[in-house]
């Protein structure tokens, strides 16, 4: 039985390289692997999945139609596993039908994504795939400005932490990720 999964981390807790790892698995034991993102993160290009160490994937695009297009796909050649990058930017409707994917076509779907802000708020994608999701892993790395675990994401602006501002604002050297401790004290700096 297929699952849906959920695969979360900090800024810099390699999701993409192991979205583009997995996809690598799959594909070179000859299974159909297919890999999307959302427009919203268009840091890596178009269409595209990037690691910071160098790696690509192409990648389409989730849209409305993922299911049916997905049950196409399916139809013509076996789909074995669906991975996903950047899912803290899903709606809610786009988490349901990637659900619908598993119960529906039996087919695992593997989500990475942030879980929340810089402002330590869930995303509405991260949220929905908590709630919806069959496993729910977490990606480890250390806090910036110590060696706890990381579990946070702070946004630096011209240097300093901020907490404010629009929800979604895509960016890679202004995010670093941080533990509590380290997210609260840098904060009262402010």
């Amino acid at each position: 039985m297929a699952k849906l999964y959920y695969r979360f981390g900090t800024m810099q807790s390699n999701k993409s390289n192991q979205i583009i790892t997995t996809h690598h698995q799959y594909t070179t034991q000859g299974k159909r692997c297919l890999a999307y993102s959302t427009p919203v993160d268009t840091r890596s290009g178009y269409k595209k999945i990037k690691s910071r160490i160098g790696l690509e994937l192409d990648a389409e695009y989730i849209s409305e139609s993922i299911f049916d297009d997905v049950k196409a796909l399916h139809e013509e050649k076996a789909v074995h596993v669906i991975v996903v990058d950047e899912a803290q930017f899903l709606s809610k409707e786009d988490v349901h039908n990637l659900s619908d994917i598993t119960d529906e076509l039996d087919i695992p779907v593997i989500a990475f994504g942030l879980k929340t802000d810089f402002r330590n708020e869930l995303f509405e994608g991260s949220k929905a795939l908590l709630e919806l999701s069959d496993a729910i892993d977490e990606l480890k790395t250390i806090c910036q400005f110590c060696n706890k675990k990381a579990t946070l994401n702070m946004r630096l602006l011209d240097g300093k932490p901020v907490n404010v501002g629009e929800t979604i604002q895509i960016g890679d050297e202004e995010y670093v990720p941080v533990c509590r401790k380290c997210y609260k004290k840098r904060l009262e700096l402010v």
